[in-house]
């Protein structure tokens, strides 16, 4: 399978075992990857890690194909991949809870103005802004399926803030900072939402998590790290962010960091509530999820070894 993504900060590293990491957007809960292969922390465990941006919809595909060994994110997904048989594990994640934010023109002052207008998403497929937004609507008397329209829209969140200035859509679910950047566009922001629910998820193949153990662990350690560096090394991981995120705006990358470093998991463990929310959610098109054995689809004893190794406590990392 061809990938069609962007190849970001390839290692070079000779003796080291290589790995293909996939994620599908420059979100708060995807970026302690970043940070882990500009500070080189995966080349610590020898790991050459080619970290790949990739369209959404294909993330879930080139993970089964093996074009990419670990994705980061795309949780829905890979939860509906599990319930139709593939043979995806979730080995951690990177928060338990997501934060975003319904942002509207500013002349809409009800959800009842929303009906029969389109509103913004990043991509169709059950993402994660999908189910926060349709969840939204549904406790606010709007069917999601019939009452209004999502509109995908390429180029991330600034492309849903540029849609919203050009008044093609009346609204857009807008994550951390392209919110902020909306309002200071002229933009409102008409709800705020706090999911708890799995993001950042680190989705393998079950096949692959058998031959590897010791290269996923490896994997895992370095993102620890990285996640380690973000909650105790702010202002080298801001300047991260803005070569990701391709911006200066200390506004904007503020608020950035402060979405990730409250939220991110020091030990990488899904919180029950969280796995069961997005589980429920997904039981509306798929209702098998409602009863769907989490222990099945999640694998924790890579994380129990690091965590009885003593690695969290270590003085040096």
């Amino acid at each position: 399978m061809v990938l069609a993504g962007l190849l970001l900060f390839p290692a070079s590293l000779a003796a080291a075992e290589k790995l293909r990491v996939g994620f599908p957007s420059l979100a708060t809960a995807l970026s302690p990857s970043w940070v882990a292969v500009k500070q080189g922390l995966w080349k610590k465990y020898d790991l050459d890690v080619e970290l790949i941006y990739l369209s959404g919809a294909i993330t879930i595909p080139s993970l089964m194909s093996n074009s990419v060994q670990v994705v980061l994110g795309s949780d829905s997904e890979a939860v509906i991949g599990m319930l139709k048989g593939a043979e995806i594990v979730r080995l951690g994640v990177t928060t338990n809870s997501l934060g975003s934010s319904l942002v509207t023109r500013p002349n809409v002052s009800s959800f009842a103005q929303l009906k029969g207008r389109a509103i913004g998403i990043g991509s169709r497929g059950f993402s994660s802004l999908e189910v926060r937004l349709s969840q939204l609507l549904l406790e606010n008397g709007i069917n999601p399926d019939t009452d209004v329209k999502f509109l995908p829209i390429a180029g991330g969140p600034p492309a849903r803030v540029a849609a919203l200035e050009q008044d093609v859509i009346a609204a857009a679910m807008i994550t951390p900072p392209y919110d902020f950047v909306a309002v200071r566009s002229g933009m409102k922001i008409f709800s705020r939402v706090d999911a708890p629910m799995i993001a950042g998820g680190i989705n393998v193949m079950r096949p692959f998590l058998a031959k590897n153990r010791d290269v996923l662990t490896r994997f895992l350690k370095g993102y620890l790290d990285a996640i380690h560096f973000v909650l105790t090394r702010k202002e080298e991981t801001v300047r991260i962010f803005g070569d990701y995120l391709n911006s200066r705006d200390k506004g904007v990358l503020e608020r950035f960091y402060e979405e990730i470093a409250g939220r991110a998991e020091k030990d990488l463990r899904p919180d029950p509530k969280s796995v069961h929310f997005l589980a429920d959610f997904i039981a509306r098109r798929y209702p098998e999820a409602k009863s769907i054995d989490e222990n099945k689809f999640t694998d924790m004893s890579l994380l129990d070894d690091i965590r009885r190794s003593g690695f969290l406590q270590r003085p040096d990392r």
